[in-house]
């Protein structure tokens, strides 16, 4: 017979163990497991290390088309080392009537108040070299340099010290604010100017549009799985793998630049693809089972080699740019291999345990959009012959237009047509040139360029440069040393003497900057022209070397932001092409061990093929700029293409069936894959398309890429990858 004191014990016992049991219980069912919240503080962590200790800020600077060794960048080196540079320079363009005294006395006053600005190395002005404007008009430097050819604007020159220096640039922006009124009409420019402006939209992009993609994300997964749980998992895996890749991308001192700004919307990107995948495959799973303790294994288990082979196409994908010279491409294949990485590894590690829950009413809650998906399925695969049509279509259309891509475009197309900064740019470009190109000649003969024989080929070839519609003011030693002999008596000095006065310091050693020191090499800084450019830079260069060939000197050395940009654009475009191609190839190969047939793999390869082409002939087509931020778009979708047709592939080969034909069980996977394709089609569309609304023309350009190319990528996946794949 059991004492009193143990019956008590045990029916004091058994309330608490259910009590507990219970509470457990409903932790579970409202809130999240332990590993969950484990996550979520680590979540927090990385979210306050990244605020606090990674640098986000855009980095533009002179050398952000090439790293400093790199051999495009040597040229540019080796001219630093013979003259002094005078092509750091920010120009305000400065409107008015130039001939007034009012006007003179306001140039006067902005000069001075420039000069005390600490990091300027120099003011050249109406007031400050030109004895005055009169002096300047007759001059063949100063002309050149400070007055408009129209006459109804003249230019201050500012030569900073440092081509990053932010602080000079904001506090010669106050003064052109403070100083502009309608009769003296301040505009700025310059590679300074126009990188620095860059880098606050890029910054600007970064904070507000990744995070409002970011938020649209957030939204289409609540819409599309009707579950807070899986939207917290989202946030908690996107987040981790954002942090991680830029505080790896620190560590391996990259920073964020041209490219890599948006690389916190391409992680979310590749973060969401494993998800939406491994969700739909997990709701599948359990609603086939009664018992869902092993669903989530269970869809793990199918998904997971799947992903891996997105995650090993897409690594693929980005390392391919480690190999191009161009710095801002090496560092988004660095940071793109990261990102793809970190992302497979956050998913398959966290996200699972936020599936893990004891029920999951809204497997069941989502009829309406189930209905939605069903219906539009059936509506779209009434449409499957127009669709293919129009996909072919367009390829038809635009495939000449391969040829016509425009990878060169103007500077100015980085700036929306309808702003005020557009519009100061083009008019000082317009009246003198913006982007500096800087050649070193030397004459063919091995003769010196101090000599009053050298000195009229070198006029000579000026004039002919001049002429060239590209090139708009041309500051060199020929008119460097016509003005020399406009001083009194200069003609009783030689022209070595004359360049050897001008090297002295109260002529701030201004030859030095156009001859060299054994008198051999001379240089021309042009300002060239961007507005209106039908051709690319490398070709309007090429066309200016001619030029000096044929006046019986030779090109040394070409250099300057102008040529960097060229040669970048020319390495973008060729990336386009051999990186491509390379992928396609690369991808080929996967798709074959992956898809284990050969009927499979030539259709996803083909079908692969298809995305590119469709992106860039579109963009080719509607002569869209095709910068080096909206270039890697085409990359992007093709790893979208790729990852959408192994998902298809891994359930064609788990799910087949005996009774089925080869055409009935594609039909099966289409249709099972619906899903998740549009799913994910939808998600990237609202995330990238909020991009459309950037002040930025590259962020909007990059984002209607990646829109247009998810959407192509979704239905060549679902209609066209199984027209090729299936038997007859």
């Amino acid at each position: 017979m059991e004492s009193p004191r143990l019956s008590e014990n045990i029916s004091t016992q058994i309330p608490k163990k259910s009590f507990l049991k219970t509470f457990r219980h409903f932790l579970k069912k409202y809130f999240f497991s332990k590993e969950s919240f484990l996550f979520i503080l680590l979540t927090i962590l990385s979210a306050f290390v990244l605020s606090r200790y990674v640098d986000l800020t855009p980095s533009v600077g002179e050398d952000f088309f090439f790293s400093s060794d790199d051999p495009h960048y040597q040229a540019d080196t080796q001219i630093s080392k013979t003259f002094k540079r005078k092509d750091i320079q920010i120009i305000i363009s400065v409107g008015g009537d130039i001939f007034s005294s009012e006007y003179q006395k306001k140039i006067k006053h902005l000069s001075e108040l420039l000069v005390t600005i600490e990091g300027i190395a120099g003011v050249k002005s109406l007031t400050h070299g030109p004895q005055d404007i009169f002096n300047a008009r007759q001059s063949p430097f100063w002309r050149r340099l400070l007055i408009s050819k129209d006459n109804r604007s003249s230019n201050v020159m500012i030569f900073i010290k440092n081509f990053n220096d932010v602080k000079v640039i904001r506090r010669v922006e106050a003064l052109a604010t403070s100083l502009n009124d309608p009769n003296f009409r301040l505009k700025i420019s310059g590679s300074p100017y126009i990188s620095e402006l860059i880098r606050r939209n890029l910054l600007n992009d970064l904070k507000t549009f990744s995070t409002l993609a970011f938020a649209l994300f957030g939204l289409m997964v609540v819409l599309v799985f009707h579950s807070w749980r899986i939207f917290i998992g989202m946030v908690v895996c996107c987040l981790n793998a954002a942090s991680l890749t830029f505080m790896l991308s620190q560590i391996l001192n990259i920073k964020v630049g041209l490219l890599t700004a948006n690389l916190a919307t391409i992680t979310f990107v590749l973060t969401l693809s494993h998800i939406v995948f491994l969700t739909f495959n997990w709701k599948n799973i359990y609603k086939m089972n009664s018992f869902d303790g092993h669903a989530v294994d269970r869809a793990v288990e199918i998904t997971r080699w799947a992903s891996f082979w997105c995650m090993f196409t897409t690594l693929l994908g980005f390392i391919s740019l480690l190999f191009v010279p161009a710095q801002p491409l090496r560092e988004l294949g660095i940071s793109g291999s990261l990102a793809t990485a970190i992302a497979f590894i956050i998913v398959y590690s966290m996200y699972p345990a936020f599936l893990r829950l004891e029920e999951a009413e809204y497997v069941e809650s989502d009829a309406s959009l189930k209905n939605f998906y069903e219906k539009s399925f059936a509506f779209v695969g009434k449409l499957h012959t127009p669709v293919v049509i129009l996909i072919m279509g367009i390829i038809i259309v635009t495939i000449a237009k391969l040829w016509e891509l425009n990878t060169d475009p103007s500077l100015l197309s980085y700036f929306s047509e309808q702003s005020e900064i557009r519009e100061g740019l083009e008019y000082i470009d317009q009246t003198g040139g913006s982007n500096p190109l800087v050649i070193v000649i030397q004459s063919n003969s091995g003769e010196l360029l101090n000599t009053s024989h050298a000195y009229k080929k070198l006029l000579d070839l000026q004039n002919a440069l001049e002429q060239h519609p590209s090139v708009g003011t041309i500051i060199s030693i020929p008119s460097l040393m016509a003005e020399a002999r406009r001083a009194p008596l200069s003609f009783l000095f030689s022209w070595e003497r004359l360049i050897q006065m001008l090297e002295k310091p109260q002529y701030d050693r201004i030859a030095e900057s156009f001859i060299s020191k054994d008198r051999r090499q001379g240089l021309y800084l042009i300002r060239m022209k961007e507005f209106g450019r039908e051709k690319s830079r490398l070709e309007i260069i090429e066309e200016l070397n001619r030029i000096v060939e044929a006046h019986g000197f030779r090109p040394s050395l070409v250099g300057g932001n102008y040529t960097l940009q060229g040669k970048l654009s020319k390495l973008v475009a060729e990336s386009l092409v051999y990186s491509l191609g390379r992928l396609i190839s690369i991808f080929a190969i996967i798709a074959f061990i992956f898809g284990r047939s050969l009927r499979i793999s030539l259709a996803m390869t083909l079908s692969i093929s298809i995305i590119p082409l469709c992106i860039l002939g579109i963009i080719g087509y509607f002569k869209i700029p095709l910068d080096i931020i909206c270039a890697p778009a085409a990359n992007v979708a093709l790893g979208m293409g790729i990852d959408n047709m192994i998902h298809m592939v891994n359930i064609f080969h788990r799910s087949y069936r005996k009774e089925e034909t080869n055409t009935q069980h594609w039909a099966y996977v289409t249709k099972r894959m619906w899903h998740p394709i549009i799913t994910s089609m939808l998600i990237i569309c609202a995330g990238f398309g909020i991009f459309f609304f950037s002040s930025f023309p590259p962020t909007q350009r990059f984002g209607g890429s990646i829109v247009f190319g998810s959407m192509v990528a979704a239905f060549t996946a679902l209609f066209i990858f199984p027209l090729l794949a299936k038997q007859k």
